[in-house]
């Protein structure tokens, strides 16, 4: 092969790299937090399905509080909340979330229903690597009880 065509397939593969690298950063960007909706669907009695952005919620309400799985992002942890209180079966809070695993859609929101008071509960493999870091696990990090 010559070399003007090695330069040539060189430069087109750097060119190319660089018109996905940044795609990848345009899909990377954070969504706008105000525009989600949270949508509530009755799945059967008491338990719900919550939709919004990232990974769907579980919810069985009951007449002491609210057990859900997962809890989607932070910033949409308080429409989360409003979204559950709208479906007027109980006044309690969310007693109890349940990570499925770590990733930011289904554990970013364990610090502000933490802080709210709910207890987080995870299998001891998630737990610990939302413990130790990394970039899924810091957005969710929080004290474990």
């Amino acid at each position: 092969m010559s070399r003007q065509i090695r330069t040539w397939m060189v430069l087109t593969l750097a060119g190319v790299a660089l018109v996905c690298g940044q795609g990848a950063v345009a899909q990377q960007k954070e969504p706008d937090w105000s525009k989600v909706q949270i949508k509530v669907t009755k799945v059967s009695g008491n338990i719900y399905m919550l939709e919004g952005q990232g990974g769907n919620i579980a919810a069985s309400v009951g007449e002491d509080g609210i057990v859900i799985v997962d809890d989607q992002f932070a910033p949409l942890a308080e429409k989360i909340q409003a979204a559950l209180k709208e479906l007027k079966i109980t006044d309690k809070p969310v007693r109890f979330v349940i990570n499925t695993h770590y990733h930011g859609d289904h554990t970013g929101g364990n610090v502000p229903f933490n802080n709210a008071g709910s207890t987080l509960i995870a299998q001891d493999n998630v737990r610990k690597r939302l413990e130790t870091g990394g970039t899924a696990a810091m957005a969710a990090r929080s004290r474990w009880t």
